[in-house]
C-alpha cells in the first residue's frame, strides 16, 4: 500500500474510532502454541475499537534516560498502527521483558482520555500522544544485566515467545545493545537504536539525546559565567561522560568554557594501541590538571579573576589519579560494574585542586541529570522520529540483529555486534581545534 493511501486509511480509522467509544476490544480466541494457561493470562487483543491488528511488536528502553526516547517510541507506535500492528511496551527495560510487565501503546486516536478504554484484558493502555519533546521514557528504564541474573535471559526470551511478537525494538547505549545482541543470538527477533547522551556508541556518528545534552550544558555555562564573573571565582562544570568527553568538549566549547578536560587525554595512554590506533595523537599530548592551572593563572594575571572549567565526570590524569582512586574505592556500582560517578564528583576534586594551587574561590556544579532531563531538541526529535520509523521497517523486512544508525547525515543499518568491544572516543583533532581557543590572548 502506498504511504498516501495508508495515511488516508489511518485517518479514516481514527475518525471512526472517535465515533465509537462504546466498542471495546475483541480478544484473541486462539492460543499461541506452547503457551500454558498461566502464560496466557494477558491476551493481546486482535482489535482495538476499529483498529484490526494482524500482529504485535514490542519495544523497551534500557540504561539511563535520554531525550529522544519518547520521540522514538511515538514514531514506532504510529508506524506500527499504520501497518495494522499493535505495540507492547515493556516497563523498566529488560526487567519488564523478563517479568512479563508491559502495557499496550496506542496512538492519539485511541488515547484512553478519548476512548475511555484504560485497560484491555487487564493490560494497561498508554497513549503516545504529545510526547515528542518529553524527556525520560514513558516506559521507564533500568540498568539490568540479564547475564548476571540466573535464568533471566531465558525468561526474557520466553516472554517474547509467549506473546507471539513479530519483533522487539531495544533502545539504549552499548550495554543495552550488547544485551540485545545476546537476545538475538538466543533466537529473539531484535532490532536496536543507539541512545546515550554520552555519544560514545560505536557504529553511529550520533546518538539521540546528545544534542539536547550539549545544548543544555552550553546554556548552563553561559548562565554560570555571570556568577563567576560577579564573584571573582572559578566554577568547575562537571558533565556526564564516563569514558568519552563528547558532552564536555562540544557543550563546553559552545557555552564558552575557558578550558576543558576530557577522559581521552589519559585513557588514550592506557588503552590498547592496536585496538585504538586513532588515539595516537593523544598519547603525545602533555595536557592535564596542571595545564588548566597554568591557563587560569594567565587569566588572573591579565586581570580576569574568573573562569569556567568544563570537565567530564570520567576524567582522570596522573596527578589526580591517587585522589580519584581513593574516593572511588567504596563508590556504589551499577549492574554492569560501573562506579556511580555522580557520587564520586570529579568536578569537586578538580575544583579543590585548583583552589589549593591558585588560592582563589573555586566551586563545582554537576549538570548530569539536568542535561539529560531537558526537553528534547529539534535535532534529537527529528533523528528519533526517523529511528522509530526505521525500526518498524527493519522488523517488517526481517532485518534482525541490526540497529539503525547515523552515518554523516544518512540513516543506515548496521549489525548490533559493532557496538561491542570498543568505545567511540573523541578524535584528537577535535580536542586540538578547540584547545586553540583557550590560548588566544583575547579569549574570555
Amino acid at each position: 500500500m502506498a504511504p498516501k493511501q495508508a495515511s488516508k486509511q489511518f485517518l479514516k480509522k481514527a475518525s471512526r474510532a472517535k465515533q465509537l467509544p462504546e466498542q471495546m476490544a475483541e480478544e484473541f480466541t486462539e492460543k499461541v502454541p506452547g503457551r500454558s494457561m498461566e502464560q496466557t493470562a494477558k491476551e493481546l487483543p486482535k482489535k482495538i475499537m476499529n483498529f484490526k491488528l494482524k500482529d504485535y511488536v514490542g519495544i523497551l528502553t534500557a540504561g539511563g534516560p535520554a531525550p529522544g526516547l519518547n520521540s522514538t517510541i511515538q514514531a514506532f507506535v504510529y508506524a506500527a498502527f499504520e501497518n495494522n500492528l499493535g505495540v507492547v511496551g515493556f516497563h523498566d527495560g529488560y526487567i519488564g521483558l523478563m517479568e512479563n510487565n508491559f502495557s499496550l501503546l496506542v496512538p492519539e486516536a485511541l488515547d484512553p482520555n478519548r476512548t475511555h478504554i484504560a485497560s484491555i484484558n487487564n493490560i494497561n493502555v498508554i497513549s503516545v500522544t504529545r510526547i515528542l519533546d518529553q524527556p525520560g521514557s514513558i516506559l521507564r528504564s533500568s540498568r539490568t544485566n540479564l547475564l548476571k541474573i540466573e535464568g533471566a535471559l531465558e525468561k526474557a526470551k520466553q516472554t517474547y515467545i509467549n506473546l507471539g511478537l513479530k519483533g522487539l525494538a531495544c533502545l539504549g547505549g552499548d550495554d543495552t545493545l550488547t544485551m540485545a545482541n545476546e537476545l538475538y543470538n538466543q533466537g529473539v527477533n531484535v532490532v536496536g537504536a543507539p541512545k546515550t547522551i554520552d555519544n560514545d556508541v560505536m557504529g553511529t556518528d550520533y546518538c539521540f539525546g546528545f544534542d539536547t545534552a550539549i545544548n543544555a550544558v552550553a546554556k548552563f555555562i553561559r548562565d554560570l559565567v555571570w556568577d563567576a564573573r560577579s564573584t571573582s571565582g572559578i566554577i568547575v562544570v562537571e558533565t556526564m561522560g564516563r569514558r568519552a568527553g563528547w558532552i564536555a568538549l562540544e557543550g563546553g566549547a559552545a557555552g564558552g568554557a575557558h578550558v576543558i578536560l576530557i577522559p581521552e587525554l589519559y585513557r588514550a595512554k592506557v588503552e590498547n594501541r592496536d585496538l585504538y590506533p586513532e588515539l595516537e595523537e593523544y598519547r603525545s599530548m602533555d595536557f592535564n590538571i596542571d595545564s588548566v592551572v597554568e591557563i587560569l593563572k594567565r587569566r588572573i594575571d591579565r586581570g580576569k579573576p574568573y573562569a569556567i572549567v568544563c570537565v567530564a565526570e570520567g576524567y582522570i590524569d596522573e596527578i589526580l589519579e591517587k585522589t580519584i582512586e581513593k574516593e572511588a574505592k567504596d563508590i556504589e556500582k551499577d549492574e554492569f560494574g560501573h562506579p556511580r560517578l555522580d557520587l564520586l564528583g570529579v568536578g569537586k576534586i578538580v575544583a579543590d585542586y585548583i583552589e589549593k594551587k591558585l588560592d582563589i574561590r573555586t566551586r563545582s556544579v554537576q549538570t548530569g541529570y539536568l542535561s539529560r532531563s531537558s526537553p528534547t531538541s529539534a535535532f534529537d526529535a527529528y533523528m528519533s522520529i526517523n529511528y522509530g520509523i526505521d525500526l518498524l521497517k527493519m522488523i517488517q523486512d526481517g532485518k534482525f540483529g541490526k540497529m539503525v544508525a547515523m552515518d554523516g547525515a544518512q540513516f543506515v543499518i548496521k549489525d548490533l555486534s559493532v557496538v561491542k568491544g570498543k568505545i567511540r572516543y573523541v578524535p584528537p583533532w577535535r580536542f586540538n581545534n578547540i584547545s586553540k581557543f583557550w590560548s588566544w590572548s583575547l579569549t574570555g
